[in-house]
């Protein structure tokens, strides 16, 4: 298995259509100390009993005061979200767990990733455009963002994990070639997430969907016809 960058985007949330400005090469970030960048959006969801619910902070989780608060701010508040980029790192990448298998026996795939300075200073910059733009909207309350350390996939929004199997031009850095066909193995195509050697500030899921399209025609116009590479290393 070849040990390949793995990246993952991760949403952090703050306290009302998605705003590019600081998206990747959208902006300026030299001097900056770091690369990438993400879009804001709101989260308007409806209304939903627990998502939606949103009290100011120090709000009780429960009893007469909680019951107030969400009655008063109940449809009143408007959450406002950032989803950055994540670049790939050699410290992240999967490998063979040694002590975990399947009901089979076959040792099972182990992730081993955490967030990079590069993470920390975007999301601390982006985190601050969302806070100004808060304070420009004239909030009653604006909630305590919440920015951590270390990766936790049970905190926060979703996160797009992407890698493992990235795509490239040389065998040698890379799992795949352009139409997601393994180097090593030519009649097995790997489609997803996985193929992405960067996870850009954008939700990945139409990307996934044309890079599908792109290897299925591939396959159904090149290698059925031919069985074989389609890109000679």
């Amino acid at each position: 298995m070849r040990r390949c960058g793995l990246a993952t985007g991760a949403h952090s949330y703050l306290f009302a259509r998605p705003l590019a400005g600081h998206q990747g090469d959208n902006f300026d970030n030299s001097g900056l100390g770091f690369l990438g960048g993400g879009f804001l959006a709101p989260t308007v969801s409806g209304g939903r009993p627990i998502q939606v619910r949103a009290v100011p902070p120090g709000t009780p989780r429960w009893g007469s005061a909680w019951k107030e608060a969400t009655a008063r701010w109940y449809n009143h508040t408007f959450p406002l979200y950032f989803h950055g980029s994540n670049y790939a790192h050699r410290a992240n990448y999967l490998d063979l767990d040694p002590n975990y298998k399947d009901a089979i026996g076959r040792l099972l795939v182990r992730m081993t990733y955490n967030l990079k300075p590069n993470d920390h200073k975007m999301a601390v910059y982006i985190m601050g455009k969302t806070m100004e733009i808060a304070r420009a909207a004239n909030a009653k309350v604006i909630g305590n963002p919440l920015l951590r350390n270390n990766f936790d996939a049970t905190i926060g929004g979703s996160s797009h994990h992407t890698g493992g199997a990235i795509m490239g031009t040389d065998p040698k850095t890379s799992v795949l070639n352009r139409y997601l066909q393994s180097w090593d193995v030519s009649n097995l195509f790997v489609m997803g997430g996985a193929a992405f050697p960067q996870n850009a500030g954008h939700n990945p899921t139409g990307t996934i969907a044309a890079l599908t399209y792109w290897s299925a025609r591939a396959i159904t116009s090149q290698y059925i016809k031919s069985p074989g590479p389609l890109v000679r290393a």
